[in-house]
């Protein structure tokens, strides 16, 4: 042991290279000739004469003197510059500050200004929609005035409150005196509505928060619509706590409750029937007896109009919705919107009640300005008939009430900004029209003077900024020819061992060329190395279905963690060869532990690719992680040189460089394969451990069958030998470039019921949906701003919600080899692709691809299509679903059940209220972009049905009839224009038709993974008895038949509409290679899934079968 590490530390010793060496010497060499250079100057100069010394002083005098005047000149204009900067900039500032706010101020009066009108007028739109609700209701329910009771008022009601300000929304009917007992008697009967309501508060205890607005769950609430229906909700109503309500119309009487009594005043009681939130003891209030709801009424029955009120201190009736701590808020201004409750809604429109809304003139305000801003007086004065003013002082989110006058500052009177905060087609004289006027106080004025102190040292810093610029040129010169050096010697020490960059940059110096002469050749020969061979297993395949940016991502986030190990472990980097990277061990410092330094530096790389791959899943999408390494690695004597010329580059030769790339070739994904050589440097230093025999023998080109080994543990074991890396400061593998971003940024959600690789992939899809959705955005806002934008941000919760959405989806996909959410994941990578080609190529295409290119939301459902196209896939087809009588064949009557039956399920997951946010993302407000959503979905949907032969025949008629179209000078612009937006249609159609078979027109490799899994799929539906015909006898034929009358027909037509750029050939050219080589292997390979399949499909189907029954016990 002892040995061992006497000769490991002796390995570790820092040899000092012969060039440094050399170097020390030359600059000894140098420094004596300079030496001797400066004792001559010295003789020369003591030989000359006094006459030419004086001359020479007198020189440098005048010099001196001229450079003297030139730094008073210099620093003349230095101050002559500063002086005129800081008056200019004085002047402009004093009044910049005075301006600033004017355009501040403005613009943020305007702001105020529409959001409370916009505030009024919501309020308003929500009291006349609770009162139409109330009518439409009622004659639903045959219900018939003044006695209409809305079981579900505490719903319907919170609509209202909670929304815009405002607190409480209550109804109250017109009960004529003449009725009073009668009302009284049916109120007491019909008070259950009181129990829903008290069980929704029970059920949701957070449910009811009156002086703020009500917290609505509507879908939760909903249950109370079904209470009637369910006995178990029944008898969870009766056991409710007993809401009573007063049996009689009361008033206030002072403090008491009284009976109403009738009186010649009035023909009518108006009693508080029902309210949101509720309170039993205020029913049957007599809202009447109240004058200033009377006059309220009357001014509204007189203009036929909505009507707000003034700002009142609100009495006892509400007293129940202030807590202790809030009773204060009583005394400030309250008001009244007032709607009428029509019978019907004939042309008469008698009037059966009244909505009466409760709301704060405080909520207007909230949150209106910028957190920070300060003070802004907002005084609310009116018309004779308001009675009073009101004064709020607006600080950033908060307000103050601070009383019923105004109280602004009377200096500041000229800045006055008012606006009428209602809007009214008749305004009587007994109306309150109130007027909102704005100032800003001092604070807010004093926020926008600047500190003269900042001003006057920006001032001199500018003229030192000044001075500094003409040193600065200087400087830039002599770096800029610093830094060009400094990168010329980056590239070389990466790119060259450290024993020849010094040779390589004398040889750059000097202009040396290719040069036969032996003594100018850069190579020399090393006779212990081991050398390394990794290739990436299913690059090929995998990158035949990315865009070159995502391929190269993948390389450099791989090859650059490769680099840092390799710096490490003082690995030294050859080159990389396409997907291949090639290192070695021993050279150009030898090194006795180069075989095991090599084999931990294997480890570690396939360790690390491990972790990348599946990191990288999550942004260059699905079977990223699948990807893995071949590794061989053989140790012997090499030569290494530079090969000068046209790009140089140092390389390495010999039969050891070909041994290693054997091992590679012959070598197993994520395994080290080893020859006999290196196997033998590790039994020597103690490693056998590490080596596990291959079975059989190797077939080595050149060689013959060899003995290998591979590297046991490859994963995760050893990690704690990496104590003995040292950094090797004599060379550079790779250089410090910088690396990518090789981590996908995405939310972290956790879901047990999915696995992790699913997670991955709905991670990718999550954010493949939201750049999409951000395209949407950023379509909108340029449209609105005339231009384009650079960033657009989707709201979080808006990213919650799609990846909670996407997340379900995955959930809803069946456990199929082929009908998978990682084949819908392929659809969507096979989509984005195409449709990153017609962005690309929109400027040289025809008109229709830019009509694709212009509307972000056919793309989105293009990629959502992908993603919800086979939701729930029964694993069978759609003819033997309709043979099967399927519910879902039945509902559909046939017509694609399967596509129709995963549209359904995506849409309706879609439309849920918990994805409100999102929606709103994707199409706005406007009902007329979610239809046109729907639309696009379900064309898009549909068009995966590829063995509907009406529909199939139908697509293929449309595209003879519009790309046959003559598009000459026979069309006018708009009928070009039409035809246009028709082809984008039907290429969308096509593009997501060719993206679900697009495995057909790939690699031969992901041609056969997917030909594959659909065999095992239909090879299970066969042994389960669903469909007739074994798969072994007409899987060949009927591949071969779906190329010539499907696949091959498709990608022409790709290549037709010329959008796509090159993958309009590529496609084709895939589709054409895959066909002729199924010809030539199919058989084989239909024979060889026939084989692998006939067991282990009959065993999942029974442990299927066994999960089924288990689930239905």
């Amino acid at each position: 042991m002892e040995s061992a590490m006497d000769s490991l530390n002796q390995t570790n010793k820092v040899v000092v290279p012969e060039t440094d060496v050399e170097a020390a010497e030359n600059s000894e060499s140098v420094s004596q000739t300079s030496d001797r250079g400066s004792n001559s100057t010295s003789d020369f100069s003591r030989s000359k004469t006094s006459g030419d010394r004086d001359a020479l002083i007198e020189i440098a005098r005048k010099e001196e003197r001229n450079v003297r005047m030139i730094r008073l000149i210099t620093i003349a204009a230095v101050f002559i510059c500063a002086t005129s900067v800081s008056l200019l900039v004085y002047y402009f500032a004093t009044g910049a500050d005075f301006q600033e706010f004017e355009i501040e101020y403005n613009l943020l009066v305007r702001e105020i200004h529409n959001l409370v009108v916009w505030e009024v007028q919501y309020n308003y739109a929500l009291v006349q929609q609770l009162c139409g609700t109330i009518t439409s209701k009622s004659l639903m329910s045959n219900q018939i005035f003044p006695n209409v009771t809305l079981p579900d008022f505490e719903i319907t009601g919170g609509f209202v409150d909670g929304m815009g300000g405002i607190m409480m929304a209550l109804f109250a009917p017109l009960i004529p005196q003449s009725q009073e007992d009668a009302w009284e008697e049916y109120s007491v009967l019909h008070q259950d509505w009181l129990n829903r309501s008290g069980f929704l508060k029970v059920e949701s205890p957070f449910h009811v928060d009156p002086l703020h607005g009500t917290i609505q769950d509507h879908e939760h609430d909903r249950r109370l619509e079904t209470l009637s229906l369910n006995s178990q909700n029944s008898k969870e109503l009766e056991i409710m706590p007993e809401q009573t309500i007063p049996t009689k119309i009361w008033k206030w009487d002072g403090d008491e409750k009284v009976s109403v009594e009738a009186t010649s005043d009035h023909d009518y009681y108006a009693p508080l029937w029902q309210s949101s939130p509720h309170y039993s003891d205020t029913v049957n209030v007599d809202l009447f007896s109240d004058p200033h709801i009377r006059k309220l009424y009357s001014t509204m029955t007189n203009s036929g109009e909505m009507k707000l009120s003034p700002g009142y201190e609100i009495g006892n009736l509400f007293d129940w919705m202030f807590d202790p701590s809030e009773k204060s808020k009583k005394e400030e201004p309250h008001a009244f919107i007032m709607e009428q409750v029509h019978v019907d809604f004939g042309q008469g429109k008698e009037a059966g009640g009244f909505v009466l809304a409760l709301t704060s003139f405080r909520n207007l305000f909230t949150r209106l300005l910028p957190e920070g801003t300060e003070g802004i007086y907002a005084v609310i004065t009116g018309t004779l008939a308001c009675e009073r003013n009101m004064t709020f002082l607006l600080r950033g989110e908060a307000v103050d009430f601070l009383g019923y006058e105004d109280l602004h500052e009377l200096e500041l009177e000229h800045h006055r900004r008012s606006i009428q905060m209602e809007i009214y087609e008749t305004v009587p004289d007994d109306l309150c029209l109130h007027e909102l006027n704005l100032y800003p106080s001092k604070a807010y004025i004093d926020s926008y003077k600047t500190n003269g102190a900042v001003v006057y040292t920006s001032i001199v810093v500018l003229a030192f900024v000044v001075t500094a610029i003409f040193f600065l040129v200087y400087e830039r010169l002599v770096t800029k020819r610093e830094n060009t050096k400094n990168a010329a010697l980056k590239v070389v020490s990466s790119i060259f061992p450290s024993n020849v960059q010094e040779k390589v940059l004398k040889g750059a110096a000097d202009g040396d060329a290719i040069n036969t002469e032996r003594e100018s050749v850069i190579a020399s020969f090393y006779p212990a190395t081991t050398v390394l061979f990794a290739d990436i297993e299913g690059f090929t395949a995998w990158s035949s279905t990315r865009e070159p940016a995502q391929v190269f991502r993948l390389l450099e986030c791989v090859y650059g963690a490769f680099d840092e190990i390799a710096r490490r472990r003082k690995i030294f980097k050859v080159e990389t060869v396409g997907d291949c990277y090639v290192a070695v061990c021993g050279m150009p410092q030898s090194r006795k532990d180069h075989a095991v330094a090599m084999i931990r530096f294997a480890k570690d790389c396939l360790t690390r690719m491990e972790s990348l791959s599946q990191d990288l899943e999550v942004s260059l999408g699905p079977d990223t992680a699948e990807l893995g390494f071949r590794v061989g690695i053989h140790s012997g004597p090499v030569t290494g040189g530079v090969l000068r010329g046209q790009n140089s580059r140092f390389q390495l030769f010999g039969d050891t460089m070909n041994m290693a790339a054997r091992m590679e070739s012959t070598g197993v994904k994520n395994r080290i394969q080893v020859s006999s050589a290196t196997a033998k440097l590790l039994v020597k230093a103690g490693k056998e451990r590490w080596l596990e025999k291959r079975e059989g023998k190797v077939d080595v080109k050149g060689k013959g069958t060899l003995e290998t080994y591979f590297i046991k543990g490859v994963i995760g074991q050893e990690a704690h030998e990496s104590k003995d890396a040292t950094v090797d400061t004599n060379f550079s593998s790779a250089g410090d470039s910088d690396q990518p971003e090789c981590t996908a940024k995405v939310l972290d959600y956790k879901n047990d019921s999915i696995s992790i690789k699913t997670g991955r992939l709905v991670n990718w899809n999550t954010d493949v949906l939201s750049r999409r959705i951000i395209a949407i955005l950023k379509n909108e806002v340029a449209l609105l701003d005339h231009g384009m934008v650079e960033t657009v941000e989707l709201n979080p919760i808006a990213i919650q919600q799609l990846h909670r959405f996407v997340e379900i989806i995955a959930s809803m996909y069946n456990d199929n080899p082929f009908h998978s959410f990682s084949h819908a994941s392929h659809v969507t990578l096979s989509i984005e692709k195409m449709l990153s080609r017609v962005e690309k190529t929109n400027e040289f295409a025809s008109g229709y691809a830019n009509n694709i290119c212009k509307d972000p939301l056919a793309q989105f459902a293009a990629v959502l299509a992908a993603l919800i196209h086979d939701c729930d896939h029964f694993g069978v087809g759609n003819a033997t679903l309709v043979q099967e009588r399927n519910p879902i064949a039945l509902f559909y009557e046939g017509k694609s059940p399967a596509e129709n039956h995963s549209l359904s399920l995506g849409w309706e997951l879609l439309m849920e209220p918990e994805y409100s946010e999102l929606v709103k993302c994707i199409c706005g407000t406007d009902k007329k972009e979610v239809d046109r959503l729907k639309d696009l979905l379900t064309k898009a949907v549909l068009a995966t049905d590829v063995f509907d032969k009406e529909l199939n025949k139908e697509r293929d008629e449309k595209w003879r009839t519009v790309f046959g179209m003559d598009n000459g000078n026979s069309l006018t612009a708009k009928q070009a224009e039409q035809l246009d937006k028709l082809k984008a249609t039907i290429v969308m159609e096509h593009l997501i038709q060719a993206s679900d078979v697009v495995h057909t027109m790939q690699h031969w490799h992901i041609y056969i993974k997917w030909n594959e899994h659909f065999f095992e799929e239909m090879t299970m539906a066969y042994r389960n008895g669903r469909i007739h015909n074994n798969p072994t006898e007409f899987w060949y034929q009927g591949e071969i038949g779906f190329f010539n009358h499907y696949i091959i027909p498709l990608a022409k037509k790709l290549k037709e509409c010329k959008v796509f750029g090159v993958s309009c050939d590529e496609f084709l050219d895939y589709a054409e290679a895959n066909l002729k080589e199924w010809e030539l292997k199919g058989q084989q390979i239909v024979n060889d899934f026939s084989t692998k399949y006939s067991h282990s499909v009959l065993e999942r189907c029974n442990s299927m079968e066994s999960a089924s029954k288990g689930r239905t016990r």
